[in-house]
């Protein structure tokens, strides 16, 4: 049986980016939601999403960001960016040396609250919160019969009634705006591959899944990518990941501008890259950026998305 596949969620024309999260309630979700979740410190950016840690400093998706943007939108107010201040991360061992994440700092920061990175990574069935900016989903859901065909790219999809489909999911609208929802960790401790075989670019990787079982349920699509993935460590709301890419069948309806359920979210896990983001920041407060002192993830497998 042919499964989902992921793809990588780019930002220029060739390419598909992550966008606001669609929720399999059709709920609007996009106001603050209650509890520390920093709902306010998702921004937009070319497009995308970007997270607003502490004293300045910006984290998104280099894919999103690929250079040093003119400005980054927190609140409806434009932020300019400091010249000099881009940094690209990197992975350890046999991995690429590049991964898909950046810093860069704000000429003047905005009035937000810094967030905790966590020290650890999320647990499968653990509860995510995920947010990010991009497309809104259709207030009702779209129902296909899909019908897999030996071979490659050549399942075909049609679109029908609920009665008759055996697969349904949401199709996406042109407008943008910042989203929150829910979803479980699905798998953690392995790295995606977003680049090629012959110029590889890993991100260290957990991953959601769009099936509906939880209130709220979130799935990533075109405008996410750079969007923030919080965890509840007990009782404290901390930022443990970056959305960046997401899986589609073959052939899906719309990619990643479609939210399919049995889709998953990959999101980098911040967890690994924690220790490199406080070497960029000049001395973070324990209260902002707390060092939870947990030991570096053991990378275990490759992705299974």
């Amino acid at each position: 049986m042919k499964g989902p596949r992921l793809l990588f969620l780019g930002f220029v024309a060739c390419c598909q980016t992550a966008e606001a999260v669609v929720i399999a309630s059709g709920g609007p979700n996009n106001t603050a939601i209650s509890g520390p979740q920093n709902f306010n410190n998702v921004g937009t950016l070319n497009g995308a999403s970007a997270i607003y840690l502490a004293n300045g400093w910006v984290l998104t998706a280099n894919h999103v960001s690929s250079s040093l943007p003119a400005s980054v939108n927190f609140g409806g107010t434009n932020y300019a960016t400091e010249v000099g201040s881009f940094h690209r991360l990197t992975n350890d061992g046999p991995l690429s040396t590049f991964t898909d994440i950046v810093l860069f700092r704000l000429s003047a920061p905005p009035a937000l609250p810094g967030v905790t990175i966590s020290g650890a990574t999320p647990t499968v069935a653990s509860q995510v919160t995920m947010i990010g900016n991009g497309r809104s989903q259709q207030s009702a859901p779209t129902y296909w019969n899909r019908t897999e065909v030996v071979g490659n790219n050549n399942d075909t999809w049609v679109e029908t009634t609920q009665l008759l489909s055996n697969i349904s999911g949401f199709k996406t609208t042109a407008t943008t705006e910042v989203r929150w929802g829910k979803n479980a960790v699905d798998d953690n401790n392995f790295y995606v591959n977003v680049g090629s075989l012959l110029a590889p670019v890993h991100v260290v990787s957990f991953s959601t899944r769009f099936d509906s079982d939880i209130s709220n349920e979130a799935q990533a699509v075109v405008g996410d990518s750079g969007g923030a993935v919080f965890s509840n460590n007990g009782g404290s709301w901390e930022l443990s990941g970056m959305m960046f890419a997401v899986s589609t069948y073959e052939t899906q309806p719309g990619g990643a501008e479609t939210a399919v359920f049995g889709v998953q979210t990959a999101i980098a896990d911040l967890s690994y890259y924690r220790q490199q983001i406080f070497a960029i920041i000049p001395e973070p407060s324990a209260s902002v950026l707390a060092l939870l002192g947990a030991s570096t993830l053991v990378l275990r497998r490759r992705s299974r998305v």
